[in-house]
Order: structure tokens, then sequence, then C-alpha cells
């Protein structure tokens, strides 16, 4: 990777009503400042999100929905390669270093990281075990694992689809069709809040009903129903 030709990589961070999590986000990221673009793309926030995002950071302003903020996000940006991260996410501090090798390969479309998610006890260990081995096995990736996909892969399959839920999902298996994709080693360190605030169990038990129900058919809309997502 050549540092020289800035930006080089785009991270997108789609927002709505993330005042808790968006400056830590940002700032985390001031240290690769030289190199990083960094799009925020908000949905409408009304908790004050964007006064917190800062100096140095675009900020814009997109149809609520993860697809259609991302996709606008992307529209703007000007990195050869695009990072989608959620707010709640932090990077290694290697991530430079674990694209710049999966990416030496231009067969390599894009890909996501292993993820870790940030409580303590086996029952957190065992689920981020549980979606790497996932994703390792299946090419699939879910948006906290920090997708990412080279700029004209990304707009050879036009984006994200614009559905209400599993836009990474698809949008995964889009990009296997266009070329390889990689599961880097990571981690990068995910928010166990959902799991916390809506019960560990019954937050395990709603995402894999999730996967299932999609897989046997049900619509994006109707599984949004079933899905709170604070983010």
């Amino acid at each position: 990777m050549n540092k020289n030709k800035h930006p080089l990589i785009t991270v997108v961070i789609p927002t709505y009503n993330e005042s808790e999590t968006i400056k830590e986000t940002v700032e985390h990221l001031r240290a690769w400042s030289d190199i990083l673009e960094i799009i925020v793309a908000d949905g409408g926030s009304s908790d004050g999100t964007v006064q917190l995002v800062g100096p140095g950071v675009r900020l814009i302003q997109a149809p609520r929905g993860r697809a259609s903020q991302m996709n606008e996000g992307a529209r703007l940006a000007s990195g050869e390669i695009l990072l989608f991260l959620h707010s709640d996410t932090r990077l290694p501090g290697n991530f430079l270093k674990q694209l710049e090798h999966a990416l030496s390969d231009s067969g390599v479309v894009g890909g996501a990281f292993k993820v870790k998610i940030d409580h303590p006890g086996l029952f957190f260990y065992l689920a981020s075990l549980g979606s790497n081995l996932r994703a390792a096995a299946t090419g699939i990736y879910f948006g906290d694992q920090a997708i990412f996909a080279r700029r004209d892969a990304f707009h050879k399959i036009n984006g994200f689809p614009l559905i209400e839920l599993m836009e990474d999902w698809e949008f995964s298996l889009s990009m296997r069709r266009v070329g390889k994709t990689q599961l880097l080693p990571g981690p990068v360190t995910t928010s166990a809040r959902r799991w916390l605030i809506h019960g560990k169990w019954r937050t395990a038990w709603l995402m894999h009903k999730i996967k299932t129900l999609y897989l046997l058919g049900a619509s994006p809309a109707d599984l949004k129903k079933m899905y709170s997502d604070r983010r």
C-alpha cells in the first residue's frame, strides 16, 4: 500500500443515535488520519450524534437504513478501499498491515475481520468463536466484522442491496461472485451492549432464528420486525 496516495482507505460509519459511541470511534481512527478518509453517514439522529463527530471527518446525511447510509458514504468516497465500520466497533492496531497482506492478491475483492465481543466470560468467548467459525466456513460476513471491499468491486456489484435487514449477508455473496474474499485475523472488538440490553440467550436465539428464517425464504422486511437494534 502506498501511503503517498491519499486517502487510500475510506472508513464509512453509518450512525443513528450514536451519541454514546461516535466520539470514541472517531478518536480511535485518528491514529491513522494520514491515510484514512472518514465519512460518517448519519440517518437522522436526534440525540446529538452529529455534533459529536468532530473535525477532520466528513459528515453526510442519508435516508435512514444501514444499506442506504453505507451506499451514500461509498458514493462520496475517494479511497481505493472501502471499510464499513459500526460505531461501537474498534479496529485492531495492525489492521492496515492485515489489509495490505490480503489485498496484495489482486484477485481478492474484499472481506472482513474476525470479531471479539468486548465483555468477559465464556458465553461471549463462545459467541465470538461461533461467529468467526461461521464466517470462515461460509464466507458470509456481518456488519460488526468491519466489512471491506475494493471500491471498483463495490460499484461493480452495485453496493449494498436496499433491504431492511441482511444486507451484509447479500453483499458478502455478491462479492464472492466477482472475486475472492478473505476473513482476516483481526480481531475487531465490538460492543456487547445488544446482548446485555436484551439478554444473552434471548439475543443469541433471536439471531439464529433470523438467519434460519432468512434461509427458508422469509423477507428482510418481516425479519426486521423481529429485530431490535439500538445502534
